[in-house]
């Protein structure tokens, strides 16, 4: 079973908040309580390559990450994707791409960002591989159903 399925098998378990799954591969000695902790894990551990909606974080809590507003023109969205590139390759470690704001636009705004989570890349700019898409929000229920089939949500 691949890594992959194993996290869409544990998904369900996970109701209160991030469980961490010994049988996954990625977890760490002992289960992250708090939710400074569970912050902490989202930032060093790469958790799936699926977006991460992270419910209970706000955008402070990721404040040294590149952060772009929901309500962002996808021209302009297309431009912060390609700039990423040449700030990844100074990094050269896992970073993450944090979008704020998603539960505070429609679910037709929402929908420009579909092509950056399905496919991590939006026209012909790709997403580096080792760039993990955040979004805190504070209600979930406001983002729509055709984003939340993509990400991968967390509460904190």
């Amino acid at each position: 079973m691949s890594l992959k399925e194993m996290l869409e098998k544990n998904r369900k378990k996970r109701k209160n908040g991030l469980v961490i799954q010994p049988d996954i591969g990625w977890a760490g000695p002992k289960p992250a309580r708090t939710k400074a902790e569970k912050i902490n894990q989202i930032k060093t551990e790469f958790i799936d390559d699926r977006a991460l909606l992270i419910v209970g974080a706000k955008a402070s809590d990721f404040a040294e990450y590149p952060k772009i507003e929901a309500d962002i023109s996808v021209q302009d969205l297309i431009k912060h994707i390609e700039q990423l590139e040449s700030v990844k390759q100074r990094l050269k470690k896992k970073m993450l791409l944090v979008i704020t704001g998603l539960d505070k636009i429609s679910a037709d705004e929402q929908a420009k960002f579909i092509p950056l989570l399905k496919d991590r890349q939006i026209m012909a700019s790709k997403l580096p591989d080792a760039v993990q898409i955040v979004m805190p929000v504070a209600d979930a229920d406001a983002v729509s159903h055709a984003t939340k089939s993509l990400i991968f949500e967390l509460k904190v």
